[in-house]
């Protein structure tokens, strides 16, 4: 069963206090057997641009084992924007882009969030949102016109709404079908949950920081799912939406 780790981070991140190496990644992912994992910089990285090119050259040592995504603050000059954007996709190959609600203080319907939407369609990729902590710009309901208006945009619900706001993702997912649910934080009840009522085609195991893979791995293990929701929660589904070229194992 290929397993993929839809919500990583390395480098450093001044808004949580946390620091990740790409050692400890990698170590980590070896520990517990995931071979794939999508990678991003924290929010608040001192310099957002280096950790990307940090991630490409992870993804360059390991070859279809580290994919990249942008998470760059969109409080910024939109063609500055863009451009990031544009060289993370187009020349390091990068997957998606991240629009941190929280660690960016976006409000997912404001104007430098539309720029991340637009560009997500410009680039054909999808749009990973932060959702949880961090209300009122962090609830999964208010990606509701965004998810209706970029109908050609997946967007991942990182999280899933955290538990608390966990029954609003599922709301969301409901209504709009370009809606897919990341597990990290998650209960076991909370995944079994989701999988039944939208689908482990929609569903997505991610750990958010290596020291939570081998919990976020025994919550799924826990979750009661089928094998054959296992194989998409625990990677099919991020390999499909993020048209992952992965390694056969």
């Amino acid at each position: 069963m290929f397993i993929v780790d839809a919500h990583a981070h390395i480098g450093d991140c001044r808004i949580f206090d946390l620091f990740v190496t790409p050692v400890e990644l990698i170590n980590s992912m070896d520990q517990c057997g995931v071979h794939a994992a999508i990678v991003m910089p924290f929010p608040g990285a001192k310099d957002v641009k280096r950790v990307h090119d940090e991630i490409a050259e992870l993804g360059q040592k390991y070859p279809g084992r580290i994919f990249g995504m942008v998470n760059m603050n969109p409080h910024c000059p939109p063609e500055d924007y863009f451009a990031e954007a544009c060289r993370c996709i187009k020349q390091l190959g990068f997957v998606g882009l991240k629009l941190h609600t929280i660690g960016h203080a976006v409000n997912p319907l404001s104007q430098d969030a539309g720029v991340v939407f637009q560009t997500a369609r410009e680039l054909s990729v999808p749009v990973m949102v932060h959702t949880g902590p961090g209300i009122p710009f962090a609830l999964p309901t208010l990606l509701l016109p965004r998810a209706k208006e970029f109908s050609d945009v997946k967007i991942v619900l990182a999280h899933a709404g955290f538990i608390l706001f966990t029954p609003e993702a599922y709301i969301l997912a409901n209504e709009c079908r370009n809606i897919y649910l990341e597990t990290s934080w998650l209960f076991p009840d909370d995944i079994r949950w989701l999988v039944s009522a939208v689908s482990a085609k929609r569903v997505m195991m991610g750990a958010d920081l290596p020291r939570n893979l081998k919990p976020a791995l025994q919550i799924i293990e826990s979750a009661n799912l089928s094998e054959e929701e296992k194989r998409w929660v625990l990677g099919q589904t991020a390999i499909e939406v993020f048209g992952l070229k992965v390694k056969e194992v």
